[in-house]
């Protein structure tokens, strides 16, 4: 089943990310494809006070995650496009690196961004999937543990928790770039 995108989320950028992080580990669990995605979008917000990706933030079971990001990955959003950089393995957990590709293949992805991702990359490349789930679960703030379902986290959220004191503004100008965008998009 296809999502309509969520209103400004970059989901170009979001797929060559998860296709750079692959091509680290070129066989790679979802479970930690989708942490690294989170804890990537966390560190370049605070790195840089704004977002990679302009997605939505959700407190899941194994923690929080980018949900548009998610539904890229599990095949319901721009299909096509995701799907030219890697493959998901007959068990649906593990996802492997379609191609290799060139750095100008990552068009949509600035060297600040890349910086970011392969900082988180270099801390969690060596975790498990569920050390990495844990990880997050210990030392993301922002996450609500939850049993079954979603509690959403904000931009203030994740901001907050990383000692910013910006949280507001961001909130505000993710509003304003998904209003531009809906406007945009008529």
């Amino acid at each position: 089943m296809a999502f309509a995108p969520l209103v400004g989320f970059a989901s170009k950028k979001a797929a060559q990310i998860a296709a750079y992080l692959l091509s680290k580990q070129p066989n790679m669990e979802k479970l930690k494809l989708i942490k690294l995605l989170y804890l990537s979008e966390r560190e370049f917000l605070s790195r840089h006070g704004h977002p990679m990706l302009y997605d939505e933030f959700y407190s899941l079971k194994d923690g929080p995650i980018c949900s548009s990001s998610l539904n890229g990955l599990n095949g319901q959003l721009d299909t096509e496009y995701w799907a030219q950089f890697f493959v998901i393995g007959d068990n649906k957990r593990n996802f492997q690196l379609k191609r290799e590709f060139a750095r100008d293949d990552l068009d949509e992805v600035s060297d600040a961004e890349i910086a970011a991702v392969e900082g988180v990359w270099e801390r969690f490349r060596d975790f498990s999937a569920s050390e990495i789930r844990n990880w997050t679960h210990d030392n993301c703030p922002e996450y609500t543990e939850v049993e079954s379902g979603r509690v959403p986290i904000s931009y203030k959220d994740v901001l907050d928790a990383l000692g910013e004191k910006n949280g507001e503004d961001v909130e505000r100008g993710v509003s304003q770039k998904r209003r531009i965008s809906a406007l945009l998009s008529l």
